[in-house]
């Protein structure tokens, strides 16, 4: 006989202790999910926020270290001694003071030409060289102020070095146009279009006094480098401060351009080591209001605080406390800083 049972008879449902257990295993198994899913999130947002914050740092030490090295260097070493500058406006323009090719300024309260709208109490320092090439002079008619040159691809309105060791001149490039960018010669006259021009077409004195002077073959033209740091506040909405540059790199209007290097950087402070008695070695660090003799000084000391951005949000478990030029400083919020500091030897003037 076949038997047959009825599916009313043998199917059962879960009881409301079942029910209850498996609801408890499931919200435990969310929340432990959660949790590893927020800390790996938290842990991701950290380490990419420092890893920024290490690579902006290293940025920034990099193209501070390329220019404070090159200050007042020539291919003749340093830029001092028989130096004549014909481009208007000589020593009155910071990045024609060739006389202090490095030169810093201590606890900003009014910025200066050089770092505007410098954050207060932060430091700004500029620095003067060389950029670019090596060119060859070939010859040169002092009377038609033509430099005949092996070729380059230098523009007019340029600020260029010319220098045979002996002497040193600094001028504007008042031709050719040099489209194609393949020139064999520089200009050095007067009555250009560029800002400011040059005061007169000879290159053996100081503006306002003309004095011919006649580079030999074998002389160099180089293109003049000014730069200057400082900290002021950020283009971009609720940044805080950034490091900033003045620049004359790639510059033909007469004037420096400045530019935003990186954000987040709430502060900057400088020292400089100093030669005290003329035996090419540090004696002391000091600040730059302390410095009376900018010719003595042999390496620069930069401190930079750093910090995450806003936008990664309260990476750290509490305010911090940390130590920034010697000093203790507790933060008002949740981000994390960093300090690096960096010392550097400028080029030449050190054993």
């Amino acid at each position: 006989m076949t038997k047959y049972f009825s599916p009313a008879r043998t199917a059962r449902g879960f009881t409301l202790v079942e029910l209850m257990v498996a609801i408890a295993i499931g919200l435990f198994l969310s929340a432990v999910t959660g949790t590893v899913y927020l800390n790996s999130k938290n842990m991701f947002n950290y380490q990419d926020a420092m890893s920024r914050l290490q690579e902006n740092a290293r940025f920034a030490m990099e193209r501070i270290s390329r220019d404070v090295r090159m200050a007042g260097f020539s291919t003749c070493g340093s830029l001092g001694g028989s130096v004549a500058n014909t481009v208007n406006g000589g020593t009155t323009n910071w990045w024609l003071n060739l006389g202090a090719p490095i030169m810093g300024f201590d606890n900003i309260s009014t910025p200066p030409s050089m770092a505007p709208n410098a954050a207060p109490g932060t430091d700004a320092f500029y620095v003067l060289g060389v950029g670019g090439g090596d060119i060859s002079v070939i010859s040169h008619n002092a009377q038609a102020a033509t430099i005949q040159t092996t070729q380059h691809s230098i523009k007019p309105g340029s600020i260029l070095v010319i220098t045979d060791c002996s002497q040193t001149s600094v001028f504007q490039m008042s031709g050719p146009t040099n489209a194609n960018n393949n020139a064999t010669n520089i200009n050095h006259d007067t009555g250009n279009n560029a800002s400011p021009g040059n005061c007169n077409k000879q290159l053996g004195a100081n503006c306002p006094t003309a004095k011919a002077y006649t580079y030999s073959p074998g002389a160099t033209v180089l293109q003049l480098s000014a730069a200057s740091y400082f900290i002021a506040p950020s283009t971009n909405l609720n940044s805080g401060n950034s490091l900033w540059t003045c620049s004359l790199e790639n510059q033909t209007g007469g004037t420096t351009a400045c530019v935003e290097l990186i954000n987040n950087v709430e502060d900057m402070q400088v020292q400089y080591g100093v030669d005290t008695d003329a035996d090419q070695s540090i004696n002391a660090y000091l600040d730059a209001g302390s410095v009376s003799n900018w010719a003595s000084v042999l390496s620069v000391r930069v401190n930079l605080l750093l910090a995450t951005p806003p936008s990664a949000g309260n990476l750290s478990s509490k305010a911090q406390t940390y130590t920034f030029n010697s000093q203790l400083v507790s933060a008002q919020d949740r981000r994390v800083r960093r300090t690096y500091s960096s010392v550097i030897n400028l080029r030449n003037r050190t054993k």
